[in-house]
């Protein structure tokens, strides 16, 4: 009852955004074209990540990539979206090109979760080994191996596509640096414009109108996702292949250039004179940026701590730790946009609101979901705690005493995590922020609009310092 309660209460942001999306929705028939753009940019780029990373795979089991190449690899993903965006439309300009809008958006993204797909995709593969090397042995080649081996692979090819085109459907960093300024919108973007509009009779329904389209789209990849596994297992082959080594390296290398060369140009070189000029000190001097990274640190670290500690608390628990882990995980799975206009309408009549705290709950409901799979992860610690009441201690104690100390190396990582993601959040920072309650996110997109470039690619860089925090949560070394 307590959990059915519970649940009750988590799904009040959503039960609210259906009831004042529901008399708007013909209103928002009219952005259907924006709702199929959303699904088309979302669905290709998914593709493109998905095919990528699958190649990028099998080029490792190949080639015996070790945890350098893979880590340069993965460097990518832990850079924010946004700021990837930011890199990609540099480097472009670097190049002395210029790509539209949805071209744009689409590279960015496949820089962006190309990494993802290969650390969900990579275990899978690792498992294949022994059915490819039965292959080999009965001269199964070229297409018929190809039909040997889908079938096994098809369930993960389509949980991680879900994934990532659920990531891609609520992503509004990209869009919103590579897209709105050729007027591309995404359903994110638009909920965004429309809530912001001053000319809409009622912007808070239209938004959540186009809210609720976001959430049906999303809702068939839902059906597709399921836990991921981040680290490969299985065999490599006895006699790596140097050609595909070198191919993963230089995918990574490049891919890593493209999204980092432009940010770094635009940030430490004077644009008229080519002198060596770092942006740093007048970025950090910008009143709304140290308000933006102060608020932004102390959220992301209040978040962290908060969702690290009630999934500590509920450890002990499985029953209840594992139906709540349920509960967060459609919020950390459906996009941004649907929670963050879900809080508008359930909050807006509180004193939480156009403060602080609605994001700090925003980011709570939204982050839990990491906190608990980190404690879910690795090692069991049951059998440890039972042998210590064995030897008499009583429950609470002999998790205080042996439980909780072998946990924190998953609470460690779950920071490390957690930490960068929310330090670096723009959907629900977009939404909910308030004059004198901005985040970095909204501090730095700010910066672009009022053309500050060079302040903007600063502290771009800085988020991608920080985001490559989980690195040094791997334990082995590369």
């Amino acid at each position: 009852m307590v959990l059915l309660a519970l649940a009750g209460v988590l799904a009040l942001p959503l039960w609210a955004l259906g009831v004042r999306a529901i008399p708007h929705l013909a209103e928002a028939g009219e952005a259907w074209d924006v709702a199929l753009n959303s699904l088309f940019l979302s669905a290709l780029g998914a593709l493109l990540a998905l095919g990528l990373g699958l190649a990028l795979g099998w080029m490792a089991l190949l080639g015996g990539v070790g945890r350098l190449l893979e880590g340069l690899l993965l460097l990518g993903y832990f850079i924010p979206p946004f700021v990837t965006g930011m890199g990609v439309l540099f480097s472009l300009e670097l190049l002395g090109l210029r790509l539209p809008g949805a071209p744009a958006i689409l590279l960015a993204w496949t820089l962006h979760y190309t990494p993802l797909a290969y650390a969900l995709l990579r275990p899978a593969l690792g498992h294949l080994l022994p059915l490819l090397r039965a292959a080999q042995v009965h001269g199964v080649l070229g297409g018929g191996r190809v039909r040997v081996l889908l079938p096994p692979l098809l369930p993960a090819l389509l949980a991680v596509g879900g994934a990532l085109y659920l990531a891609l459907l609520g992503n509004f960093g990209v869009p919103a640096v590579l897209g709105l300024p050729d007027r591309v919108y995404v359903l994110p973007t638009l909920a965004y414009a429309r809530l912001t509009s001053p000319v809409s009779p009622d912007p808070l329904g239209e938004a959540s109108a186009l809210g609720l389209l976001l959430g049906l789209l999303a809702l068939p990849a839902l059906l597709l996702h399921r836990p991921p596994q981040a680290e490969a297992t299985g065999e490599g082959f006895p006699t790596p292949r140097p050609l595909f080594r070198l191919l993963f390296g230089t995918y990574a290398l490049l891919a890593l250039l493209l999204s980092g060369v432009g940010l770094l140009k635009e940030a430490l070189f004077n644009p008229y004179t080519g002198a060596l000029k770092p942006a740093f000190p007048e970025a950090l001097t910008m009143p709304l940026v140290r308000q933006g990274l102060l608020h932004s640190f102390l959220l992301a670290m209040a978040a962290s701590l908060a969702t690290l500690l009630l999934a500590l608390l509920l450890r002990p628990f499985p029953g209840a730790f594992r139906a709540l882990r349920g509960l967060f995980d459609l919020y950390y799975l459906l996009p941004g946009t649907l929670l963050g206009l879900g809080l508008i309408l359930l909050l807006a009549p509180t004193p939480l609101y156009a403060t602080v705290w609605i994001l700090l709950l925003a980011y709570l409901l939204n982050f839990a979901s990491l906190a608990f799979r980190a404690l879910e992860a690795g090692t069991r610690v049951e059998a440890q705690v039972a042998a210590a009441r064995v030897h008499g201690l009583r429950p609470f104690r002999a998790w205080f005493r042996v439980g909780f100390p072998l946990l924190r190396p998953q609470a460690l990582g779950g920071f490390l995590v957690i930490f960068p993601l929310a330090l670096s959040e723009i959907t629900l920072s977009a939404l909910l922020y308030a004059p004198g309650a901005e985040t970095v996110g909204v501090a730095v997109l700010g910066a672009l609009n009022g053309g500050l470039y060079r302040e903007a690619a600063a502290i771009g860089l800085l988020l991608a310092l920080v985001g490559t925090l989980p690195l040094w949560a791997r334990r082995s070394p590369w």
